[in-house]
């Protein structure tokens, strides 16, 4: 008896004024909704217009690509079905095409084909690729890929969404921290300097306000740090981040920056390596990535700084890696050194390609690189990745791996322009809230949204306008 009054109380909801009515509003829409491809014929044979009538703002042709029906698509079009028109989210039928699980490239080559435009976004700011790669790097995907600008729409949505997150978050942790860190400004600064040169618009009032506050940082301990002082932790990672996220912003060399470099430049062992704190992986976990850091800083920074950068680099080339941190920053590393001295010692012509078919090897089947071989692809992996293999020009932006990875990317981040990533290191420090999504993972997903934020942007073309500003 309960279910027969349930049953009866489902069915006066559907039949009520309140509820959904789902009568086709014309034969020919009943025909497509129904699959019907003869029907149809028939009545757009009898003159039925193909853009009459709507469900739920739904147009007919949509039916069509629903029931993954070519035949169709292709008659109502031929008749005059507007290929343009969207449903009330501002979606197309080229976008619904796009994110069907079951619907074959055909379908969304025949849209392409006849005009429908792979740029266009919804009003959630959604492209067809964008729709598409969250099924993974399928058939579909390389339709759109083939029109030339689908993955660059949706890469610079995706740079944008990150930056502005980033920013403004940015600015929440120096005041609640009071101090500056690799995971919100360092990184962010580097992801920020390269989009802004492509093009990408920026808020500079932060970016002047992050860079004041490194420097704010550290000027108090300008006279320890010229001393080479132990009382600030792992400079070699630490203090090295703060320069090169520094330099990304245009900082111009000055006295802090000097005692900055000089602090990193005492920790050099005599077999050219720089040692780090091994407590927070993968950021501060790894001699490699202090050494790959160190020499940039001291670089960018430093004085007299080539003897240091010889003994650094000879070190990395010995270095066995024993996680995507270490392969990407082994290369890093030597990428830099390479580039800051032309005329001088280099990696050999074989260690490039050999060490970057190592990092290449562990791309995983879903386009990304995972922390350790044990755990899953994340955006701090594959963005770190990909920024070592285009830093070190070891790859083409037209290549397989890239657009697999940075389809990974752009699959994976998350509305607010975040990506999640799983923190591995041992919570030790209090969180500090800076506002950026996921909670007690904030602090690496900043980190790895940067990386992946800055993959993204050295992906794009150089804009022949300068950016403007956001405010």
């Amino acid at each position: 008896m309960k279910l027969r009054i349930l049953f009866g109380a489902a069915v006066c909801a559907v039949l009520s004024a309140q509820g959904p009515n789902f009568t086709p509003p014309n034969p020919l829409y009943g025909a497509v909704m129904r699959n019907d491809t003869a029907e149809a014929k028939r009545w757009l044979a009898a003159g039925a217009n193909p853009n009459e009538g709507r469900l739920a703002g739904i147009p007919p042709l949509f039916f069509g690509v629903f029931h993954h029906n070519l035949e169709l698509v292709r008659v109502l079009i031929e008749n005059g079905a507007d290929i343009h028109s969207t449903d009330a989210a501002g979606s197309t039928a080229l976008m619904w095409a796009a994110a069907s699980e079951k619907t074959t490239p055909e379908i969304v080559e025949e849209l392409l084909k006849r005009g429908a435009d792979p740029a266009v976004k919804n009003k959630q700011g959604d492209s067809a690729t964008t729709w598409a790669l969250r099924r993974g790097d399928t058939p579909i995907v390389a339709a759109l890929r083939r029109t030339g600008a689908a993955d660059s729409a949706s890469s610079r949505l995706a740079v944008e969404r990150a930056l502005a997150l980033l920013q403004k978050s940015g600015s929440q942790f120096v005041r609640v921290s009071g101090c500056s860190s690799c995971h919100h400004q360092s990184l962010p600064q580097m992801a920020v300097g390269v989009a802004r040169a492509k093009g990408f618009a920026v808020n500079e009032e932060i970016s002047k306000q992050q860079a004041a506050a490194v420097i704010a940082t550290y000027r108090p301990a300008l006279e320890l740090m010229r001393q080479g002082t132990d009382r600030i932790p792992d400079p070699t990672i630490g203090v090295s981040y703060a320069l090169l996220g520094l330099h990304a912003e245009g900082h111009a060399p000055d006295d802090v920056a000097a005692a900055m470099a000089h602090l990193i430049s005492t920790k050099q062992r005599p077999d050219g390596s720089f040692p780090s704190l091994p407590a927070r992986p993968p950021m501060e976990s790894s001699d490699v990535t202090a050494t790959a850091l160190s020499l940039r800083a001291i670089q960018l920074y430093g004085a007299n700084p080539e003897p240091a950068i010889a003994k650094a680099a000879a070190w990395l080339r010995t270095v066995r890696p024993r996680t995507t941190e270490e392969r990407a920053m082994q290369l890093l590393g030597l990428a830099w050194a390479k580039a800051g001295h032309p005329d001088g010692p280099s990696d050999g012509p074989s260690d490039g390609p050999m060490m970057s078919r190592a990092l290449l090897a562990e791309q995983r089947a879903d386009g990304g690189w995972a922390q350790l071989t044990t755990l899953e692809s994340d955006a701090y992996a594959t963005g770190q990745a990909l920024v070592a293999l285009l830093e070190s020009g070891q790859i083409a932006l037209s290549s397989d791996a890239y657009r697999r990875a940075a389809g990974f990317l752009l699959r994976t981040q998350l509305a607010d322009g975040s990506w999640l990533v799983r923190s591995r290191a041992f919570p030790f420090q209090p969180l500090k809230d800076s506002g950026f999504p996921h909670g007690k993972d904030q602090w690496i997903s900043a980190s790895g949204s940067s990386w992946a934020a800055l993959a993204l942007a050295m992906g794009e073309p150089t804009a022949a306008r300068p950016a403007r500003e956001l405010r």
